[in-house]
């Protein structure tokens, strides 16, 4: 995936997907994963609880830690598992959970396996959380609040800033789902936590690596007594660690990043300038630094036509139903640092044509 893909034997420019620092090609990525897989082969790798541990799970959990700065690191097959491990883990800290209200399916079904009472706020709204906070928290009840970083479809920030403000009086804790937000928000690319500034003791952050960093697998950031109690989950003992060369290609891209910071200004770039143009067609998007480009158009008929309309010129978006689109749907524009000016422009060109 990335800013041109081929489809049936047709090429077409591609704003579909989350690849938003277009790594699925680099030769350096791909070459850690065939060096593995050559030397490791097709099967999973051991969990630690055998005794036994990779060379790549230990390389990407160090270069993990060495990327967003902290003192450890824990390796997942997927992001989808970050929530069960990560509310498994905190679950007997906390007594009572309030989540955003478009959060991941992930957040979820993990709140709801918790067992844990459960309240939900309007999205995006602090002033309501604080609201629910007032009226369900007694003295001795701590609360756990979980929302994801950047959400895929729109690409709304969560105001992360607001909502530790209104949890500081009752001594909780934030959960965050970086998946969409890892390696695009914040100075370095360390999520929505890092954009907002957010304290690594008010946020246990953790997400997929399969959106901007372009490889198979997932990390959370922590400390060390952290990630042990993510080690002890079920979640993690009772699945696979995953692929090595999986691992190892994510390793790979996270020093990758690390030495081109100059990916991540590309992206910049490009959003500002999509979503500019997208503007001076008359189309209401996110002014945010987030790489997704959403609008909505009339219908949900009026929107599949014009998706048939850019495929007929060699131009894929997505039209979305996911979490958050409504009912009729939005049309989805990810935005990629792979993308160039002429890319951008003939997008905006064909959108100026078709609308």
């Amino acid at each position: 995936m990335g800013a041109e893909i081929v489809v049936d034997g047709s090429r077409y420019l591609n704003f579909a997907g989350s690849c938003y620092l277009g790594l699925g090609g680099v030769h350096e990525i791909l070459e850690a994963g065939a060096r593995t897989l050559r030397a490791t082969g097709a099967g999973y790798q051991l969990s630690r609880h055998f005794g036994l541990v990779s060379a790549a799970l230990q390389d990407v959990e160090s270069e993990g830690a060495r990327f967003f700065a902290t003192e450890s690191a824990l390796f997942l097959t997927t992001g989808y598992h970050f929530g069960f491990a990560a509310v498994a883990a905190l679950r007997d800290r906390f007594s009572v959970i309030f989540f955003d209200e478009l959060a991941h399916y992930s957040l979820r079904e993990a709140i709801a396996a918790s067992g844990l009472p459960r309240h939900t706020f309007h999205h995006l709204d602090a002033g309501h959380l604080a609201e629910l906070l007032s009226r369900h928290c007694t003295p001795r009840a701590l609360p756990l609040i979980v929302t994801d970083g950047m959400y895929s479809t729109c690409g709304e920030i969560a105001p992360l800033d607001q909502l530790a403000s209104v949890l500081e009086p009752y001594g909780g804790r934030l959960l965050v789902d970086e998946s969409h937000s890892f390696g695009v928000l914040g100075e370095h690319g360390r999520g929505a936590s890092e954009h907002h500034s957010i304290a690594a003791a008010t946020a246990l952050i953790g997400g997929s690596l399969s959106k901007a960093f372009g490889a198979v697998g997932a990390l959370v950031p922590a400390n060390a007594s952290e990630v042990a109690a993510l080690q002890a989950t079920p979640v993690y003992r009772g699945a696979a660690v995953g692929l090595p060369a999986a691992a190892a290609m994510c390793a790979q891209s996270l020093r990758y990043v690390r030495a081109h910071p100059e990916l991540l200004q590309r992206l910049r770039d490009n959003t500002a300038y999509l979503k500019a143009g997208l503007r001076r067609l008359g189309l209401e998007v996110g002014a945010t630094v987030a790489p997704v480009a959403a609008f909505a158009l009339g219908s949900r008929q009026s929107m599949r036509s014009l998706q048939q309309r850019l495929l007929a010129e060699g131009i894929w978006v997505l039209h979305s139903d996911y979490i958050g689109a409504g009912p009729d749907g939005v049309m989805r524009c990810g935005i990629f640092a792979d993308h160039t000016r002429l890319h951008l422009d003939r997008l905006l060109d064909s959108l100026r044509r078709c609308l």
